[in-house]
């Protein structure tokens, strides 16, 4: 396989895992405006977390909507927005190892032929 191609198809596996690590981030700042929100709003809830699942924002707010203590749109579109997140994050890094796979089975069938 040329150097080119091999090139490209690196270039071309590594873009999808940016997006997958950028969705990542845009889903800890979904989670950590979301902590905000309920800190202003149901500041009792969030005081009577376990104090681990306050250092994570995420983990917080999953909590308190699983335990039902908080609801409404905001904790609606909280959900639709970390769950489209999620799967932009594993779709990214996903097509990136197929990608990756591609190319280790070619320069493994290429080499077979050299």
């Amino acid at each position: 396989m040329s150097v080119t191609l091999e090139n490209v198809l690196v270039v071309a596996a590594a873009l999808p895992s940016l997006y997958g690590g950028l969705c990542w981030v845009r889903r800890g700042n979904n989670a950590r405006r979301m902590a905000n929100w309920v800190k202003e709003n149901h500041a009792q809830a969030w005081r009577e977390l376990h104090w681990l699942a306050r250092l994570h924002d995420w983990a917080g707010v999953e909590v308190l909507i699983k335990k039902g203590l908080i609801t409404g749109d905001e904790v609606k579109h909280f959900r639709e927005r970390d769950e489209r997140l999620e799967r932009c994050t594993w779709s990214g890094l996903l097509i990136s190892a197929a990608l990756l796979l591609v190319l280790a089975v070619t320069e493994y069938v290429g080499s077979l032929f050299h």
